[in-house]
């Protein structure tokens, strides 16, 4: 039995010093560094934006339709034409239109001949009437009978005119310079006055209606800039200003009405696209703002991590307001604090981490 007990410590010490390769002095394994990546943490100024969803309307967005009737000889303009102020659009058969121009100026010269009439004899009973060779009643029917003829020269004047303008009207012209957006009539087709014959838009000029909440309304003022993003055109931000901001709430949807004008210089964005919009409310000064992808949630709780001397140290946050894909930090960062960005998955606090780059 006493042999044994001296046996026993000599086989303990060749093993304690036969350690496996990747092994510390005392025999624990030692732990593998986490490759990561780190970012300096610096105090700045950003701006917030409020953001919301529209659609795309063009400001100068018309759907001209026919002020007078009749068939449709010739229609010259097609889809995706450019048109000028006065442009003629569609054209309607004027033959009667015409007939009926020249019956007004027919009866306009009778007028004109019987006002005439009416006139010369009021002034002729007016000299006798003073001399006393004509009674106060054969006065007075001649003074009725010139003002008579003044109304029916009146209704004729007026008979003409609308004549000419109907004639006028059988040309149907753009009252804005834009492009051609539909074709609602053809040759042969027969319209009615207010017939919707043809949309034309000018989409240099665009604007997107929001809706804003009452939480953020309070931050946006006229003038203040947005940004606008659309899926067809991904990456590209366009520029926009807020023209008004509305004084009431809609009853239905219990937001105010936000309107932002955009100028479509190069023509990209096209009515009726879905618009994302950020309008910019307020700027932050001097606070720390980090990437949302960099905080982690430990058992409900914001949590980063900080490189201090090659170990990932791990610290709670408080969160303020979120900007687009970055989030304040109220407490827990200071200036010149190592975040860590990349390889947080991998870590935990105390973990021993190489850091592979420093931006």
């Amino acid at each position: 039995m006493r042999g044994l007990f001296v046996v026993v410590p000599m086989i303990a010490l060749v093993i304690a010093g036969c350690g496996r390769p990747g092994e510390d002095s005392d025999g624990l394994r030692r732990q593998a560094s986490i490759p990561v990546e780190v970012a300096a943490v610096e105090r700045e100024s950003i701006t917030a934006f409020v953001r919301g969803t529209g659609t795309i309307a063009a400001c100068d967005d018309i759907l001209i339709a026919a002020e007078a009737g009749g068939r449709v000889v010739a229609v010259p303009v097609v889809v995706g034409d450019d048109v000028k102020v006065g442009d003629v659009l569609v054209v309607l058969d004027d033959e009667l239109l015409a007939l009926a121009v020249k019956q007004a100026e027919a009866q306009l010269l009778m007028a004109e001949a019987d006002l005439r009439d009416a006139e010369a004899g009021l002034k002729r009973a007016s000299h006798l009437w003073k001399s006393g060779d004509i009674s106060d009643t054969d006065y007075e029917t001649a003074e009725t009978r010139a003002i008579a003829a003044r109304g029916i020269h009146m209704t004729a004047e007026a008979a003409l005119a609308g004549s000419s303008r109907q004639l006028k009207d059988a040309l149907v012209t753009s009252p804005i310079a834009g492009t051609v957006a539909f074709v609602h009539v053809g040759e042969g087709q027969l319209v009615a006055p207010g017939t919707p014959v043809v949309h034309v838009i000018n989409d240099a000029r665009l604007e997107v209606d929001l809706g804003i909440g009452e939480e953020d309304v309070v931050s946006v003022k006229p003038g203040a800039r947005a940004e606008i993003e659309v899926r067809p055109l991904p990456g590209e931000v366009f520029k926009g200003r807020v023209e008004y901001v509305g004084p009431r709430a809609d009853d239905l949807t219990k937001t105010y009405p936000v309107r932002i004008t955009i100028r479509n210089r190069d023509g990209a964005l096209r009515a009726g696209m879905v618009a994302d919009v950020g309008v910019a409310a307020h700027v932050l000064r001097d606070v720390i703002v980090i990437e949302r992808d960099w905080v982690l949630d430990r058992y409900g709780e914001p949590i980063v991590f900080v490189a201090v001397d090659s170990v990932a140290i791990q610290r709670k946050i408080s969160l303020g307001r979120i900007v687009g894909a970055r989030v304040v930090v109220l407490a827990g960062l200071e200036s010149g604090d190592k975040l860590v960005t990349m390889g947080l998955s991998q870590l935990s606090d105390g973990a021993r981490i190489g850091i592979k780059t420093e931006q």
